[in-house]
């Protein structure tokens, strides 16, 4: 038995937590620049360049910090793509978005490389001097809420959140405990990272031949039974480690267990709605083309509560449910 009564969900950062940590690190950047210049002040008294008992000392300083725009817009842009590019190399994310929950990835969950974070700090300099504004209608207008650093450097930005609620699990639950509010662990398993665009299935092509398509549909029930044991797999790991209650970001391996999960049952669905209009053009139904393949029929079965499932939270349910189901029941 396993109770939970707090639940972690991933999802893509919105226009407006991403405003939010900019607002963050520019006080922050600000901040910076401030100690640089006293530090400077400081260097300049050391040298006996201003003596701070004189009365002049307030305009011999205005002339040492005087620059011209180019410097000064050389010394602002290029700090924030430093402090930018050092801090989201370092822990994949900047003093704002740490504070938000918030922190740059590939979009298969994985860190991303040292290349990927300068690209997207590059692009951030004209986006900056532009006043994020090319950035928030990219955010905006993109599903993964990518601005245009993201979409050059092929990364996203994700934001965990704390839902509250509880959700008790044991032998004798087989279709989800009253009140359940997915994604949430299965025993053993941790919460599943979510996307707040649903996953939909592709329109299936028009009247495929059966036999490929039953081919196509196979593989295809292979994969995503493969992709739920991996997904399985690496939920125990995330629950063992304890690194959820710790508040510890999700391993690499269990965010890329879930997209491959989410990406494998969007196929399923595809290739069955496939398999049934081919049957249906051969003048047969599905059952009766499964005949000669009970494996097939057998899996699909195993499978099925995923079929229905389109949105993160669907598919994280049906999960628990197949869960459930390959669990032998305790005493």
């Amino acid at each position: 038995m396993q109770q939970i009564t707090t639940q972690e969900h991933v999802e893509y950062a919105s226009l407006g937590w991403r405003f939010a940590a900019v607002l963050v690190d520019t006080v922050v950047f600000v901040g910076l620049l401030i100690i640089a210049v006293m530090v400077y002040v400081l260097v300049l008294v050391a040298q006996g360049k201003i003596d701070p008992n004189d009365p002049t000392a307030a305009q011999t300083l205005t002339t040492q910090l005087q620059l011209p725009n180019w410097v000064a817009n050389v010394i602002v842009f290029g700090g924030l793509f430093v402090y930018y590019y050092v801090l989201e190399a370092m822990f994949s994310a900047s003093v704002g978005k740490l504070v938000f929950r918030m922190r740059v990835t590939m979009p298969d969950g994985s860190r991303p490389g040292g290349a990927a974070v300068l690209v997207r700090n590059i692009v951030r300099i004209p986006e900056a001097w532009l006043l994020y504004v090319p950035a928030g209608i990219s955010c905006l207008a993109s599903a993964r809420r990518q601005r245009l650093g993201d979409h050059a450097a092929r990364t996203v930005v994700v934001r965990r959140r704390t839902a509250a609620g509880a959700a008790t699990f044991g032998p004798a639950s087989r279709t989800g405990p009253p009140g359940y509010a997915p994604p949430a662990p299965v025993t053993p398993a941790a919460s599943a990272p979510t996307r707040p665009a649903a996953p939909v299935a592709p329109p299936a092509p028009a009247a495929p031949v059966l036999g490929d398509a039953l081919t196509r549909l196979k593989t295809a029930a292979l994969a995503a039974r493969g992709a739920h044991l991996n997904y399985l797999h690496f939920s125990e790991r995330e629950l063992a480690s304890g690194a959820e209650q710790r508040g510890d970001a999700y391993s690499e391996g269990y965010v890329t267990a879930w997209f491959t999960l989410v990406g494998a049952v969007a196929e399923l669905v595809t290739a069955r709605d496939a398999a049934a209009t081919a049957a249906t053009a051969a003048g047969e139904t599905l059952d009766d083309a499964f005949v000669a393949q009970p494996d097939l029929a057998h899996l699909l079965r195993e499978l099925g509560p995923y079929f229905p499932a389109r949105s993160d939270e669907e598919i994280h349910e049906a999960f628990l449910i197949v869960a459930r189901s390959e669990a032998t029941p305790s005493s």
